[in-house]
């Protein structure tokens, strides 16, 4: 069984694992620690989904062609990268999609939290909830003098956008 085989067999399933994940966790960011601001699209092409996107293009031409040459290898690459865009653009599309059946609560009352970040000099943080059988982070504002620890639960107020102690 020839290389660029066995890498299509790898990169589909990991497609369908991260795919089968981002169905029933939500989005999963796996692209940890890389932070690419560009202003386009760059940041959320050149991730871990879109390596698995050009391998799957490039593995699957190659598989098809039955070589491994220098137009086989060109080719390919210009479908993966056809395919990294098209993902992309259905991800997003789909992302959208679902966003806007969604009905978020807009209003948070004496809701438990549990912290994920606080910054003391700032005053401001991020906290965890369940909104909807959802779990989302919320912007934590809290204009008193008080230090929060990462992973406390907390009591909390406000609206979807930034909540307070209750």
């Amino acid at each position: 069984m020839a290389w660029y085989v066995i890498v299509l067999i790898v990169s589909s399933g990991l497609f369908l694992l991260t795919s089968i994940g981002s169905l029933i966790f939500g989005d999963m960011d796996m692209d940890a620690g890389m932070e690419i601001d560009s202003g386009f699209l760059l940041g959320d092409v050149i991730s871990f989904k879109g390596l698995i996107h050009f391998t799957i293009g490039f593995s699957l031409t190659l598989t098809l062609m039955g070589e491994f040459s220098l137009l086989s290898a060109a080719i390919g690459t210009v479908t993966g990268i056809i395919f990294v865009l098209v993902l992309y653009y259905l991800y997003k599309l789909l992302f959208d999609k679902l966003q806007q059946n969604i009905k978020y609560t807009t209003v948070i009352n004496d809701m438990e939290a549990e912290v994920y970040f606080w910054d003391n000099n700032k005053k401001i943080g991020e906290v965890f909830l369940t909104l909807e059988g959802r779990p989302v982070t919320v912007t934590l504002v809290c204009p008193d003098d008080i230090h929060f620890e990462k992973g406390q639960k907390i009591r909390v107020s406000g609206t979807r956008r930034s909540v307070s102690p209750a």
